[in-house]
């Protein structure tokens, strides 16, 4: 009988471990935006979005489609110059348009194949051009706010976690495209002329980001700690008060850096030198 009773107890033991472990995860943030011109930031974790207009102190979860949040969100984007303009990217069904700020959603994969759509992001510019990464597909890219994609380039080698579009000088073309690999920072202009190592690391990379206000400062982060780059990635420096583990980041043009460590977000008013955690 003590041997049930036991074998029982520690069933029960598991079971809620794993259950603590699989809530947890839910509330894991795995991407962050912002949005300059409203201060509205947004992070989402795999089931839902949430946006904040105070700089993180207090959220308002955007309702999303069952099937989207059920397919599990992976990445999201807002129009540099349209509030209202959202994007959702989901493991299993493709990317997501929203028009009225997270109010309504359509799907937005007209010229997207089948596949895992791992990251999305807006160019830093142009209102209407977000780009897309498919596994194993490549890089898409849309002029039209998502109604039509095309394919681009097939990417850095080591596939992407993250990208982000960025208005460095030096592009043959509008910018260029910064993406956390599992083998380094890589970049490319996006005339989409050539992928190159950003650096000389070769650690795998969960984020990576860039200043508005100085576009040659870059951010990443890796599981050895966050770094930044203020040469647009030639060399990079270990920021040592910045949180572990984490797994989204973004800068805002006021000099705030937000990074979220599993599920708790922590923001930097002074570019990465001092952190503290959000409530």
């Amino acid at each position: 009988m003590t041997i049930v009773i036991a074998a029982m107890l520690s069933h029960g033991v598991a079971h809620a471990t794993s259950a603590s472990m699989e809530a947890a995860s839910e509330k894991r943030v795995v991407a962050l935006d912002y949005q300059a011109p409203t201060k509205m930031l947004l992070k989402a974790t795999p089931n839902a979005l949430h946006t904040s207009t105070d700089e993180g102190h207090t959220w308002h979860e955007q309702i999303l489609p069952p099937s989207l949040a059920k397919s599990r969100v992976t990445d999201i984007a807002v129009s540099v110059h349209d509030p209202s303009l959202l994007f959702v990217a989901g493991a299993d069904s493709g990317v997501w348009r929203s028009n009225d700020g997270g109010k309504n959603w359509v799907m937005a994969n007209k010229g997207l194949p089948k596949g895992k759509v791992r990251a999305v992001t807006a160019h830093s510019t142009q209102a209407e051009t977000v780009y897309a990464y498919v596994d194993g597909k490549g890089i898409f890219r849309s002029q039209d706010a998502g109604r039509h994609w095309r394919l681009m380039d097939s990417g850095p080698r080591q596939g992407i976690t993250q990208f982000i579009h960025s208005n460095m000088a030096g592009s043959m073309e509008t910018g260029w495209l910064f993406a956390a690999t599992p083998k380094g920072v890589w970049r490319s202009m996006d005339c989409f002329c050539g992928w190159h190592r950003a650096g000389t690391s070769e650690v795998g990379y969960s984020s990576v980001t860039y200043d508005p206000t100085q576009p040659e400062r870059v951010y990443a982060s890796s599981g050895t700690g966050l770094f930044v780059s203020a040469d647009g990635g030639e060399q990079w420096t270990a920021l040592p008060a910045a949180p572990g583990s984490v797994t989204a980041l973004i800068a805002a043009p006021d000099g705030y850096v937000y990074a979220a460590d599993k599920k708790e977000l922590f923001r930097s008013a002074d570019r990465g030198a001092t952190w503290e955690k959000m409530e």
